[in-house]
């Protein structure tokens, strides 16, 4: 469902939300990221596109979008000489969608590949450890983490066709990422079942729980966001904060979220309905 914080007061605060769904396969949380990406692209579009003189990309976020989709045709045809491929692109794009001070970097990539240029140096996203660095630390050690939780953490469909299926219908949908979400992962494969039955969210409990959601989120966008709020009904309340990205308490400092969030956690205070935070 997301990140969950519990104070010393028991009250709980969830955060980078997902759909109910997700307690029941991640299958559906990796679909969900053709939506997230649709809905944070127009803030990269407008930051690229007020600086169209330094990047090239277009004077528009109109005109950058259609950048975007020459790019992903054209190394879908045919790879760079560093070797980026169509599907290294939109993953590249994806990764810095999380995070606002990834997006000049973001645009040097698009510039390097829309003009045949070298691609820039490239800094690791947070939390991630450089290839081929002097650590110890295998460069896919983070990719191997994460199927490490989420092939174990549920169930995933072990039909080929199923896949096969969804990547059609994420490439109608959402036709800039969509597909990549919805594409098959060694969790097909896993040798091991959950040891655990899911857990369903439902409004039957306590009324202590506050929920935490940016806008546009990539990774958890805020449909799925709104869908478990529906299902937890009067035990919890939403907070939306009109900023993208995959962080919000105290990391994009939104003052009205912040404050509302810090109060919960020290008070037990939350609203008394749902608030929506205008952006900074």
């Amino acid at each position: 469902m997301g990140w969950i914080w519990e104070s010393r007061l028991r009250s709980r605060l969830v955060v980078r939300l997902t759909s109910p769904a997700r307690s029941l396969s991640y299958a559906s949380f990796a679909r969900d990221f053709g939506r997230g990406f649709e809905d944070r692209f127009p803030d990269f579009a407008k930051f690229a596109a007020a600086q169209n003189e330094k990047y090239g990309l277009g004077r528009t976020p109109e005109e950058v979008e259609e950048t975007f989709l020459d790019i992903a045709a054209k190394l879908d045809r045919k790879p760079s000489v560093e070797g980026f491929t169509g599907a290294a692109f939109r993953q590249a794009t994806f990764d810095r969608f999380y995070y606002d001070s990834k997006l000049p970097e973001l645009a040097g990539i698009w510039k390097a590949l829309n003009t045949g240029k070298p691609i820039p140096k490239l800094k690791p996203a947070e939390g991630e450890n450089p290839a081929g660095g002097t650590s110890g630390v295998p460069s896919d050690n983070c990719l191997a983490s994460q199927m490490h939780v989420i092939c174990n953490d549920s169930a995933w469909p072990t039909d080929v066709s199923s896949y096969g299926r969804n990547v059609e219908q994420g490439r109608k949908a959402y036709p800039k990422f969509g597909a990549a979400g919805a594409d098959i992962t060694p969790c097909a494969f896993w040798p091991s079942q959950p040891s655990e039955k899911p857990v369903k969210l439902t409004d039957r409990g306590p009324s202590d729980i506050l929920l935490l959601q940016n806008r546009r989120d990539p990774a958890t966008p805020l449909h799925s966001a709104l869908k478990t709020r529906a299902a937890l009904g009067d035990r919890a309340r939403l907070v939306t904060a009109d900023q993208g990205g995959h962080l919000a308490y105290l990391f994009l400092d939104n003052k009205c979220a912040n404050d509302i969030v810090t109060t919960f956690l020290t008070t037990g205070e939350r609203p008394d309905e749902d608030t929506a935070c205008p952006s900074n």
